[in-house]
């Protein structure tokens, strides 16, 4: 009998304080207050439809939730979010939960909360340690929140993260990149 392929979950929250001028993502600058309450129960209508057509009674592995920025949305919505999907599907005892977050949307209560929550992986978008380059890529954070941003995910708790770092960008970067 053939073993079935691990189940993982992409969730997509496509809001941005602002949108980079580099990204090709779906994502969206937002002015104004987000619909995240609205949004949440959207995802777990679509999921649930999804769900059904799957027919499948192996536990989830992994979910991935990026964006856009999805560090603009709560702990209180993910932990209503991932406890609503874990009652359609099980989680494997240890499942990697990740969230990409933005460094400017860093703060140890936002932190805290998506531990809380069960997320247990940060993705943190930090692209350059160069505060120039973060300006010519139209980032909304400069070096110190991206150091922050590191040690607020340690301080809360976070023992895996990843760092996304951009190499190659035009300008004498190299030296910054390290």
């Amino acid at each position: 009998m053939l073993e079935r392929p691990p189940l993982s979950l992409y969730i997509h929250v496509p809001w941005c304080v602002r949108k980079c001028p580099y990204c090709d993502f779906n994502s969206h600058e937002s002015k104004t207050g987000l619909p995240e309450k609205e949004y949440v129960e959207l995802l777990l209508d679509d999921f649930v439809r999804e769900k059904a057509r799957l027919n499948d009674d192996n536990q989830l592995v992994s979910i991935f939730i990026g964006g856009g920025t999805p560090s603009l949305f709560s702990g209180n919505s993910y932990s209503y979010l991932l406890s609503r999907i874990e009652e359609q599907i099980p989680f494997s005892r240890d499942i990697e939960i990740t969230l990409e977050a933005n460094p400017g949307t860093a703060d140890t209560e936002r932190f805290a909360a998506y531990h809380d929550a069960g997320i247990n992986r940060l993705s943190i978008g930090i692209q350059s340690f160069d505060d120039r380059c973060l300006d010519r890529l139209g980032r909304i954070h400069n070096s110190d929140e991206a150091l922050s941003a590191i040690e607020i995910a340690k301080q809360v708790g976070f023992e895996n993260f990843n760092l996304d770092l951009m190499h190659g960008l035009p300008g004498p970067i190299i030296r910054a990149t390290l």
